[in-house]
């Protein structure tokens, strides 16, 4: 098992697409971490089959763009990132 890596509170930790694909003739479709700085650790509500909870850190966008691709509401409990 893999081990979960730690909450960065000063950089959000989401993950967004560079914008290229073979469209835009661009060096190629890549994901790259979000820049901004977090307002919120969302964490796992229940535990995977590993028995831990993931955590992540989020800013006002990801946590929108969260939100609306949750699996399932519930999913995550959110904290303020200065808690």
């Amino acid at each position: 098992m893999a081990n979960l890596e730690p909450v960065d509170k000063e950089r959000c930790q989401a993950e967004k697409s560079n914008g290229e694909n073979f469209m835009t003739l661009g060096g190629g479709h890549k994901m790259i971490r979000c820049d901004n700085k977090p307002i919120v650790i969302a964490t796992e509500a229940k535990p995977g089959v590993d028995g831990k909870k993931g955590a992540m850190s989020l800013c006002a966008g990801c946590l929108t763009h969260f939100v609306i691709q949750a699996p399932t509401k519930g999913f995550a409990v959110f904290s303020n990132v200065d808690d």
